[in-house]
């Protein structure tokens, strides 16, 4: 995955205000869960229910979706897809990073712009995945901020080459504003796939799963989990059901295997596409 920063500082924010929290929605990384599940289940109750002070400008991310298309289109590249499944992963960090004073893709809790996507986004399967990040700190006019934060990402050549990379086809958008200023996440992914249903945050050990799934060029021949660089098979290949090792405990991402035809004849290409993560849990009965 590529990872990219921009900050624009007009003033220092005032830390304790930055850290101001409503009750029902606690967003110091002391309190982060661990889990991924309650981690999805924590961050969507604080993007439901915002802190005092906090706000998701939808408008503000309807208009840097337009300048990216527009520089885009300016060369030849096509208009990227906004993929509404990924707007929590954005607008979560976007908060994260506003509510505990830091700038940086790692979350307050070290989570990475990757472990975001595939926690909040429950369909998707990728094969690429990026992640730009801007802000401005102070006072801001609503009506150029968005103007100046993308002409700031595109003078930068690393994030320039996130907006117009040719690899990607969808992107999700956050920005987190406040009065003193504007945070901005954007997520670009390659949608290589879907499920056709959310896969579950928490899943049994030993029970059985069966997912649909759609490729676009390639054919979904297995399902498998994966946890760093362990790929663990699920059922037997040309399937996508299986079953959940009984003694499998932790967070995977499950994945779907694609294979098609080589360059060379009778040969094939196989690849694993990631997708959600889910905990793996013990049997309710055990």
């Amino acid at each position: 995955m590529k990872t990219l920063a921009l900050m624009i500082a007009a003033s220092l924010m005032s830390a304790a205000y930055a850290l101001h929290a409503d009750a029902s929605c606690d967003l110091s990384s002391q309190s982060r869960a661990v889990s991924v599940a309650s981690y999805v289940e924590d961050g969507k109750s604080c993007l439901e229910d915002l802190p005092g002070g906090y706000g998701i400008d939808p408008v503000m991310e309807a208009a840097f979706l337009a300048h990216v298309n527009k520089a885009r289109l300016a060369r030849d590249l096509p208009p990227l897809i906004l993929r509404p499944e990924l707007a929590p992963a954005a607008r979560w960090h976007s908060l994260d990073m506003a509510a505990n004073d830091f700038f940086s893709h790692k979350g307050s809790d070290q989570r990475s712009a990757g472990h975001r996507i595939t926690a909040f986004d429950r369909t998707l399967l990728s094969s690429v995945q990026r992640e730009n990040i801007a802000a401005i700190r102070g006072p801001y006019d609503p009506e150029t901020v968005v103007k100046r934060l993308h002409d700031g990402l595109m003078n930068s050549k690393s994030h320039r080459q996130s907006i117009l990379a040719d690899d990607i086809s969808h992107i999700g958008l956050g920005v987190i504003t406040r009065r003193d200023g504007v945070w901005v996440t954007q997520v670009f992914v390659r949608q290589d796939g879907e499920f056709s249903r959310h896969v579950p945050l928490r899943i049994e050990a030993g029970s059985e799963i069966q997912q649909a799934v759609s490729l676009k060029g390639w054919a979904a021949s297995g399902l498998a989990v994966r946890k760093s660089d362990k790929t663990t098979k699920i059922g037997s290949e040309g399937k996508l059901s299986g079953r959940i090792p009984t003694s499998m405990r932790g967070t995977y991402s499950l994945t779907v295997r694609g294979e098609k035809p080589g360059a060379r004849k009778g040969s094939r290409l196989y690849i694993h596409f990631t997708g959600p993560r889910t905990e793996i849990v013990a049997p309710s009965s055990s």
